[in-house]
């Protein structure tokens, strides 16, 4: 946070000074941001705008007698208390600096409006890096609340209570949850199977990329509830709910499916021309056997156990497909999609790719998905984990596409791959 006053929020209006009425929401252009206007660069001080009797507004003043007040997203004032105001304007005098008298006086603000709240602490968030513990002061029960409502939902087939909508609220600290988990929630209140499970794979994904210390203890406690819920009701899901579960309580997780790779290997010793460094990941439910050879290919072989599916809308699928992420500093992240086939005991499959150049890492961890989850993923994307795939894998990808409807991503892939055969 810069030391001068600026807003806080992304709307203000200013006060006409006779009539004590509001201007247009940032002088008429409500698509602009005021928070980047030239406008506040220096000159202006907080202020608490009085609306009545008691209700005070936050505002920014200056010399000249110009008041603004910032909005929420309705377009209403901020509203605030004297003491809450003296709380932003030391933060923002004292900023970079974040100490434990920072946190100590940011944590005191827990009773003023939610709207304060959040633009307080997104702007902490977007322009430094405070202390797990200053976010505290965001609405944490409307997360357990929503995570009990599925935990119900869940375990007693039946709705979980009263709707609540977390909305933005939480995204200062954290992004990747509270949308998937309202996604699971309206999934299962809606008998939407497509929905519960969209939420349910993008939660369990989010919860492995997200600052995890930032979510209160109580609310870490109902959400390792509730991802190891979605492990009993879909074999499928058990690897990424044990990651998750780990994660969150900061037990032993299960072996993790990530590695580091090279596109370059040493030459291996003696006469031989060709050198491959064999791994095995994972344990024994979700697997994935590496190669990677001289000729900088990456052979991958994914193993999931078959267990016996749940009587449960979250195990119902088309398909089954396991992402595998390479991320490398140097370029995009590339995403593999490999569709596994039932062998025996275990569902299995096999791509082979390019190594990414220089060092990347490599991550399954990610819950296997279905056709569903694939509706919304971009027709190139799979195409080129068809023409990845080695023939069996392949030819998995051509049966499940005649279960599917035409226009999905995936039968659209199959036609373009099936002709460059």
């Amino acid at each position: 946070m810069s030391p001068a006053h600026r807003p806080l929020s992304s709307w203000i209006a200013h006060l006409e000074p006779d009539s004590r009425r509001l201007g247009p929401v940032n002088d008429g252009d409500h698509r602009s941001d005021a928070r980047q206007m030239s406008y506040f660069s220096e000159g202006w001080s907080r202020v608490a705008v009085s609306l009545g009797t008691t209700a005070q507004g936050l505002g920014l003043t200056r010399s000249d007698g110009t008041t603004v007040l910032e909005l929420d997203d309705y377009g209403a004032p901020i509203m605030v208390s004297r003491n809450a105001v003296e709380i932003v304007e030391e933060v923002e005098q004292r900023w970079p600096t974040v100490d434990g008298r920072t946190v100590e006086r940011v944590r005191m603000l827990a009773s003023e409006s939610l709207p304060l709240r959040y633009w307080l602490l997104q702007r902490l968030d977007a322009e430094g890096d405070p202390p797990a513990e200053t976010f505290a002061i965001l609405p944490w029960e409307l997360l357990d609340r929503v995570v009990d409502a599925v935990v119900v939902g869940l375990e007693q087939g039946r709705k979980g209570g009263t709707l609540v909508e977390i909305r933005h609220w939480l995204t200062p600290a954290v992004r990747g949850v509270t949308g998937p988990l309202e996604q699971l929630d309206h999934g299962l209140r809606a008998n939407d199977p497509h929905a519960a499970r969209l939420g349910a794979s993008a939660l369990l994904t989010g919860l492995r990329s997200v600052s995890l210390d930032r979510i209160p203890q109580h609310s870490r406690t109902g959400l390792s509830r509730l991802v190891t819920l979605l492990g009993d009701f879909d074999p499928l899901y058990i690897h990424a709910s044990r990651v998750a579960t780990g994660l969150l309580t900061g037990q032993a997780a299960p072996p993790r499916i990530q590695t580091r790779l090279h596109s370059h290997l040493e030459p291996a010793a003696g006469t031989e021309n060709t050198r491959e460094h064999i791994e095995t990941l994972g344990g024994d439910h979700q697997r994935l056997r590496i190669v990677e050879t001289r000729a900088s290919r990456l052979r991958l072989t994914a193993r999931i156990a078959a267990l016996e599916t749940t009587d449960s809308p979250l195990a119902e699928r088309v398909g089954v497909f396991l992402p595998i992420q390479l991320v490398s500093p140097a370029g995009p992240t590339e995403r593999v999609w490999i569709a596994l086939s039932r062998e025996q005991d275990y569902l299995i499959g096999t791509v082979i790719v390019a190594l990414p150049q220089g060092r990347s890492e490599l991550d399954g961890d990610g819950p296997p998905v279905g056709a569903d989850e694939l509706s919304l993923v971009d027709r190139e994307e799979l195409l080129e984990s068809m023409r990845a795939s080695t023939a069996t894998t392949a030819q998995r990808w051509l049966d499940l596409a005649q279960e599917l409807p035409t226009d999905h991503p995936v039968h659209l892939a199959v036609n373009v791959f099936e002709d460059s055969l």
